[in-house]
């Protein structure tokens, strides 16, 4: 069973995606052009499943919060590099002088 404290921040954390999604601007098309939607869902998968909700979002926006991601990910990913592959001084022996 997943701790509350963990399962709250997770809650929260897919509460927020679907808000910052619903508050993206419409892209409106030319007149004539339709784009579709899609359906964007969020479910916490622990203690059986919770249906947090859906946002319907256009394609445009949705390749924008996707193409995000990927330059976040490559963020991260660089960043953890840099702080495993940084040389650590250690101390070998400890005999006395």
């Amino acid at each position: 069973m997943m701790h509350t404290n963990h399962r709250q921040y997770a809650e929260q954390a897919g509460l927020a995606f679907l808000a910052s999604l619903q508050a993206l601007p419409v892209f409106k098309p030319a007149p004539g052009i339709d784009l579709g939607q899609l359906r964007i869902t969020a479910t916490l998968l622990t203690d059986g499943g919770l249906d947090l909700g859906y946002v319907d979002l256009d394609p445009i926006n949705l390749r924008g919060v996707a193409d995000a991601t990927v330059v976040r990910g490559d963020d991260l990913r660089a960043k953890h590099a840099r702080l495993t592959g940084r040389p650590a001084l250690r101390l070998i022996g400890g005999g006395e002088r």
